[in-house]
């Protein structure tokens, strides 16, 4: 345990060790709001708005603002009548992250003022810079305690989204389309199979990185591992069972020492030869036919619908050698797509509507959080975070290649708490509950060792 044992103190005897009448309502504070001071309107309004982020079912029907949105926007309103909005939301990453967002947005606005069609362009702008640049001072640039609970809130609302998911699966008669796909695949509250299952995977990398932070105990963590992962199975997503494959592997490589990775290969063997050999008495059908069989029997090109998406891919391929200096503009590749459809892909879609410069612009999102990633390693602060970190960033990175935009709310939450729980161990103010725990050297350890 390489852990700061006063921080740990610090979170779960809080209330022992006020003992004053008045904060009898901290009692039960699961999360640990009352102790980060997040009890407060503010406080209240943003871990409200972390809850209802996965939950995109409930949202206006004409424009793209959820219920997250609105409650968010309520906390940035209080935020600006106290003045406390951050500017450095990620840290020293931040301009580098503005930056890449005034290429990015760049790049669309000139495509569609000059090839497209403008008129679309104020609801994607608007879209883009609210997930970008608004939430990001909402929900980041907080302190680590702050932070770490809103990422445990985030923890519960998937875990939430998964069983009311499978609830609607298996006990409802006529499930709504939104909820549940017409072939029987969980929709859920995020309303997309694939989206579902791959946030399913970032969730377990997050349960398994607070475990390790010790921000966690051992019967949550039994408690939220099931549901999400048979949540991802019920989504019977492809892409969702790599994602939470490479996520998992990846965290358990950096931040496990070496000898935990023989006892985590081991019960990944044994999940596996289970799901194999018992896997139509208790897997849930969907996943069966449309992921497991295909991967026996036909391998991943079967699986899933990687065939149509190719197609797009292909035709998107052949309209980029004409975007490089200007895109088509936002929202025109599906009217120039014989199969009129929208590319799935971010990297491409970015290319093909905005022209280079927004697909560098898009880059510079991932590069600016691997910067801050990079300062976290080079100054040497908890391991477990900015790896936790880093692993959430490469699902991303992978996942970007399956959808075709990632203005959504829930795509942005995640994203934000991490950049900014990694910030937090950055900044020159420290607080009390933050851990400045750099790692022992490795000779040192040794040393202890022998």
């Amino acid at each position: 345990m390489k852990q700061n044992p006063h921080r740990h103190h610090h979170h779960h005897h809080h209330h022992h060790r006020t003992p004053d009448l008045r904060h009898r309502s901290a009692r039960f504070d699961p999360f640990g709001l009352a102790a980060a001071g997040l009890r407060t309107p503010e406080g209240l309004l943003v871990a409200a708005a972390v809850v209802l982020a996965p939950m995109n079912h409930i949202r206006l029907s004409g424009v793209y603002i959820t219920a997250s949105d609105i409650v968010a926007l309520a906390a940035f309103i209080l935020m600006l009548a106290k003045g406390s909005v951050p500017i450095r939301f990620f840290g020293p990453a931040t301009a580098f992250w503005g930056l890449s967002f005034i290429a990015f947005a760049g790049g669309m606005t000139m495509s569609s003022v000059i090839n497209g069609d403008p008129a679309a362009l104020p609801n994607t702008l608007a879209q883009y810079s609210y997930s970008l640049l608004v939430l990001p001072m909402i929900l980041g640039g907080r302190s680590y305690a702050q932070t770490l609970a809103l990422i445990k809130l985030l923890i519960a609302a998937y875990v939430f989204v998964m069983l009311f998911g499978a609830y609607v699966v298996h006990f409802v008669d006529n499930p709504n389309r939104m909820l549940v796909s017409g072939n029987g695949r969980m929709r859920s509250l995020i309303q997309r199979e694939n989206e579902t299952a791959v946030h399913g995977a970032i969730a377990i990398v997050l349960v398994l990185g607070l475990y390790k932070l010790g921000a966690m105990r051992a019967r949550s963590v039994l408690l939220c591992i099931p549901p999400l992962i048979y949540g991802i199975m019920l989504t019977g997503s492809v892409s969702g069972l790599l994602a939470t494959f490479l996520g998992v592997t990846l965290l358990v490589l950096i931040v496990g020492p070496i000898r935990h990775i023989p006892i985590s290969a081991a019960i990944v063997a044994v999940v596996v030869v289970i799901l194999l050999a018992f896997g139509d008495i208790f897997l849930p059908e969907i996943f069966r036919n449309r992921v497991l069989d295909p991967l026996l029997n036909r391998g991943l090109v079967g699986a899933g619908t990687f065939s149509d998406r190719a197609l797009l891919i292909q035709e998107a391929m052949a309209i980029m050698k004409d975007t490089v200096f200007l895109g088509l503009g936002v929202e025109q590749f599906r009217e120039y797509s014989a199969h009129n459809a929208a590319v799935h892909n971010n990297y491409l879609a970015a290319f093909v509507e905005g022209g280079l410069i927004s697909l560098l612009g898009l880059i510079g999102f991932f590069l600016s959080a691997l910067t801050l990633v990079w300062a976290a390693i080079v100054s040497r602060v908890n391991r477990q975070v900015w790896a936790m970190t880093l692993v959430v960033l490469l699902i991303y990175a992978v996942a970007f290649n399956m959808f075709p935009t990632f203005y959504a709310r829930f795509w942005n939450v995640p994203w934000i708490l991490l950049l900014s729980l990694t910030a937090s161990l950055l900044t020159p103010l420290r607080h009390k509950d933050q851990p400045i725990l750099p790692h022992p050297s490795p000779t040192l350890k040794r040393r202890a060792r022998s």
